[in-house]
């Protein structure tokens, strides 16, 4: 009995150590932190999968590519969109390039949108 309760600490320190790495191997990112993610960019272009639109709440969710300008890795997540982006054009599925600037509240916003071209192979 003795062993199993000196075995305890070192089993709860292993759990305590795995989980960071367990919690972060999921594919959804849209809680990611991004202030971790430094960089003294104010404006950054991005592609990306539309998933769901939000009009009313002014959010889109999306899939983008790495966003080097801004050290971001290629994640899904919820981006706020200023009035000027008008999402009642876009639906999940539509691929789009974007326009991504700081906010005086140190937040980025979607200022401009658009359907991303289609190559001719």
């Amino acid at each position: 009995m003795k062993t199993y309760l000196k075995a305890i600490p070192f089993v709860i320190a292993g759990l305590l150590i795995n989980t960071p790495l367990i919690a972060g191997s999921h594919e959804d990112h849209s809680m990611h932190d991004h202030e971790k993610m430094t960089s003294s960019a104010s404006e950054a272009t991005g592609m990306g999968t539309v998933h769901k639109v939000d009009a009313e709440k002014k959010i889109i969710n999306l899939t983008h590519e790495p966003i080097p300008t801004l050290n971001w890795p290629g994640m899904t997540m919820d981006l706020p969109v200023t009035k000027r982006v008008d999402l009642s054009t876009f639906k999940a599925g539509d691929k789009v390039h974007f326009t991504l600037k700081m906010g005086r509240d140190k937040q980025y916003r979607i200022t401009n949108m658009k359907p991303a071209e289609m190559k001719n192979h």
